[in-house]
């Protein structure tokens, strides 16, 4: 296993709700060459605490490569945050987005996620986030271009007691209300 990239709060302000907010540094590892014996590449570990009012998170992306990726949440408390795709006339419309699935996954769970989904990780609890993935293909600059340039996902979560709540990004346009589900309802869609 080695370290395959780390995500300082500096290089997440960018994609915060509040791009000055504190909170732990690094927000996030990356581990490639994880357990190939059982199909897992890579290993992702969200910090606990918080980014101001949001939760720690990972950055976000859409995968350039046409291919599932299929994510086990192995330990901690999370919540999946897919954004759909809306191309229109064949061209991709970055900032609109048909749907928005949060997703709550249990101990070993697995989560496929469709190509046409934006997805990123969000730490809900007190302790680490961790996460298996099975992405072998790599990340390129371009998957996480319309993120930052949107300043982030479709929305942000947030901490109001023990309550996850959804804020919108303003720089989207005919946002859809948010749709919570397990893994279990997420996989019968």
């Amino acid at each position: 296993m080695k370290i395959s990239s780390i995500r300082s709060l500096v290089e997440m302000q960018p994609v915060l709700l509040e791009s000055t907010a504190q909170g732990p540094d690094p927000v996030y590892w990356v581990f490639s060459q994880v357990d190939q014996s059982r199909n897992w590449s890579n290993m992702t570990v969200v910090a606990p605490g918080s980014l101001g009012r949001e939760f720690p998170k990972t950055f976000g992306h859409y995968h350039s490569v046409h291919e599932d990726e299929i994510y086990n949440k192995v330990w901690g408390e999370g919540v999946l945050l897919l954004q759909k795709k809306i191309t229109r006339g064949g061209k991709f419309i970055p900032n609109e987005v048909s749907e928005v699935l949060l997703v709550k996954a249990n101990h070993g769970e697995k989560i496929t996620i469709p190509p046409e989904y934006g997805h990123s990780w969000s730490n809900t609890g007190n302790i680490p986030l961790i996460t298996f993935d099975n992405w072998t293909t790599g990340h390129k600059e371009e998957d996480y271009l319309y993120i930052k340039e949107l300043h982030g996902m479709a929305y942000y979560l947030t901490q109001e007691g023990s309550k996850v709540v959804p804020v919108p990004n303003p720089n989207y346009q005919n946002l859809p209300q948010p749709v919570f589900l397990t893994a279990t309802e997420f996989s019968k869609r």
